[in-house]
C-alpha cells in the first residue's frame, strides 16, 4: 500500500488500526518485505532496523501526523502494536 493514500488533517484523530497500518507499510517499504511478515508483537529490533531507518521512519511520521517525536519514541514504544496504541493516545 502507498504511503500516500493515509491522509491526515489536523482535526481528524488517527486510531489504533489507522496508525499501525501506516506503521506497517513504512516497515515493510524500508525493509523491502511484505506487509504480511510483519507480527505488529515482534520489537522492531527483530527486524533489523537501524537507527538511520528508524530516523528516516520517525521523519516520516512526524510529518504524516504533523507532530515533532523525539527520537527515543521508537525505543521507548518498541513495537507496532506499542507505538502506535501510544500515538492514538495522543491524537485524542
Amino acid at each position: 500500500m502507498n504511503t500516500s493514500s493515509f491522509t491526515l488533517n489536523n482535526q481528524q484523530h488517527q486510531t489504533v488500526d489507522v496508525i499501525q497500518a501506516w506503521l506497517i507499510n513504512q516497515l515493510a517499504e524500508q525493509l523491502d518485505i511484505e506487509p504480511d511478515d510483519i507480527d505488529i508483537h515482534q520489537p522492531f529490533d527483530n527486524y533489523d532496523l537501524d537507527s538511520a531507518r528508524s530516523l528516516s521512519m520517525l521523519g516520516k511520521l512526524e510529518k504524516w501526523l504533523g507532530r515533532n517525536f523525539n527520537p527515543v519514541l521508537i525505543f521507548n514504544y518498541p513495537t507496532v502494536a506499542e507505538l502506535a496504541q501510544r500515538l492514538a493516545e495522543d491524537t485524542h
